[in-house]
């Protein structure tokens, strides 16, 4: 992509600028950049403290002047203990109010105190058998700083509301499942009046856009499961900002209070042992963890989208492409709608949202819509049906850009109807790491995205202006995929040339066919 010296763009549609909306276009007034500098260094794992440190915490220490200095991204002033046993646990917390102290939080469920820095001066925690980590900054995923301007024009924005995307009903309408919100907030709004609202503030201050647009995109008259029960548990203050301590609170007390699905439109770049053990808690008691991994352009996710339990999602603009500025992996679960999503936001008011932030709660709504109404699945069964009917697109199989693929809502609808015929020409993918000036080659992918067996199509493919390059397809079950390769010259930088691909699969009979529109494919690849 245009990060590594290429970009595409359809050929076949027309290029506009698209409604970035104002999550790309402005960054909350004090909030720090997400960058490098700021987060990307990761602060040493739990329990890795300097030898100094570990003394210090079974021994005490003379003055706060001697303290080590935090990690970067850490909250100053504080460290978080854990305990290997509630006896331990509770000895400590009565040790430490016996000095007339008291812990800034704790969190019973995880044998887990917040204490600031001054009470390891009053009782040492190494001598009840405390691990001590540190608690870190976490934001809501910023804008994009790096990323040319003139690429992100190029993508495409949605300008509808959650609902109109999917396409309207899908499954049920969330009647009986709580999803909790962890975010900004979520403020008063139309779309929410006949909802089940009930809030839980772990922080101060006002209200933020950012978490009632997240919330409005799962529930309300727009979103896509509009009768789930909402729980509004506000970890991040109205600059995007909030600690990893909060969010561990908030996704113990959101499941404690019977959450089914928690969504976390936020994120931080350093591993934190409460937080893996918050997700571990959620995950033991069948609890849903979707997460948005990030707005950097980084080749990590941040956490918690990063951990084992937790669902990933990465964002693609109306097109269905790549939308340049998330986080890559492979490991990433799903990609949705992420680019101008018609929201809420403060009051009566709506706005265009964008970012990872605004794909994660595609997939909470989706799940919450599938765990709902007469055929209401489980949370497993809910989250394989999802992985069961994606879209392929980008390289063959998982890649960075895409993660798993993309969700199709007509496709989850279909999922029970049979003899359904709908080839699609899925991608043309060219690597990112193509050498201008040489031979390089083209992944074509098919997919069948129908629910009968593919016997038979036809694929070709055309290389700028020449003669079309044909492959027969084979027999392809639902859901699958195949790909076949072709060579093309790269242009060289300094030529002022670009290559120009175009692609159809063709099935025996096009009269079955239900979507003839994603047959075709056309992309322009140039060098940068």
């Amino acid at each position: 992509m245009g990060r590594i010296g290429f970009y595409f763009v359809l050929a076949a549609l027309v290029m506009i600028g698209g409604l970035i909306g104002f999550f790309l276009s402005s960054r909350p007034a004090g909030l720090p950049a997400v960058g490098p500098a700021a987060q990307m260094l990761p602060g040493p794992a739990p329990r890795e403290l300097s030898q100094w440190q570990d003394a210090a915490l079974a021994n005490g220490v003379a003055g706060a002047e001697q303290m080590p200095d935090l990690p970067p991204g850490a909250v100053p002033g504080e460290y978080v203990l854990h305990f290997s046993t509630r006896e331990a646990y509770l000895a400590y917390l009565a040790a430490l109010r016996a000095t007339g102290a008291a812990p800034l939080n704790q969190i019973d469920a995880l044998l887990a105190v917040r204490i600031p820095q001054h009470a390891v001066r009053l009782i040492p925690p190494g001598q009840y058998g405390a691990q001590a980590d540190f608690s870190y900054i976490v934001a809501h995923p910023l804008p994009p700083a790096d990323i040319d301007p003139a690429a992100l024009a190029t993508l495409r924005a949605y300008g509808m509301s959650p609902r109109s995307i999917v396409g309207g009903e899908l499954h049920g309408d969330g009647t009986g499942v709580l999803v909790a919100v962890l975010d900004s907030g979520i403020d008063a709004h139309p779309v929410f009046d006949d909802l089940v609202l009930t809030h839980l503030n772990l922080v101060d201050g006002h209200v933020a856009t950012h978490g009632t647009s997240v919330a409005s995109i799962i529930a309300g008259t727009e979103g896509i499961a509009p009768k789930v029960s909402l729980l509004d548990v506000r970890v991040l203050d109205d600059e995007g900002k909030g600690s990893s301590y909060h969010v561990a609170e908030g996704i113990v007390a959101a499941v404690d209070q019977g959450a089914k699905i928690i969504n976390l439109s936020l994120g931080v770049y350093q591993d934190s042992l409460l937080l893996r053990q918050a997700v571990s808690y959620a995950h033991e008691q069948g609890v849903l963890l979707v997460a948005a991994p990030g707005n950097d352009s980084y080749d990590r996710m941040s956490y918690p989208a990063a951990y084992e339990n937790v669902l990933s999602v990465t964002a693609v603009d109306a097109r269905g492409s790549y939308a340049l500025f998330p986080n890559q992996s492979a490991d990433i679960d799903f990609a949705a709608p992420g680019v101008g999503i018609l929201t809420a936001k403060e009051d009566t008011g709506t706005t265009f949202f964008s970012g990872t932030s605004a794909a994660a709660p595609f997939v909470s709504g989706t799940l919450a819509s599938l765990m709902s109404g007469e055929r209401a699945l489980s949370a497993n069964d809910a989250v394989q049906v999802l992985r069961s009917y994606l879209n392929e697109a980008g390289a063959p199989g998982p890649d960075p850009e895409y993660g798993a693929g993309v969700l199709d809502w007509s496709r989850l609808r279909e999922r029970t109807t049979p003899d359904i015929q709908d080839v699609a020409l899925a991608a043309i993918h060219l690597s990112p790491d193509a050498q201008p000036g040489t031979n390089m080659p083209i992944e074509v992918t098919v997919q069948n995205r129908g629910t009968q067996w593919l016997n038979a199509a036809q694929l070709e493919v055309r290389i700028n202006d020449g003669e079309p390059v044909s492959f027969s397809i084979g027999t392809l079950g639902p859901g699958q995929i195949t790909t076949r390769k072709v060579y093309a010259l790269v242009p060289s930088q300094d030529s002022g040339q670009a290559l120009n691909l175009a692609a159809r699969v063709l099935p025996r009979d096009l009269n079955q066919d239900v979507r003839l529109e994603n047959n075709l494919q056309a992309v322009q690849f140039r060098p940068r």
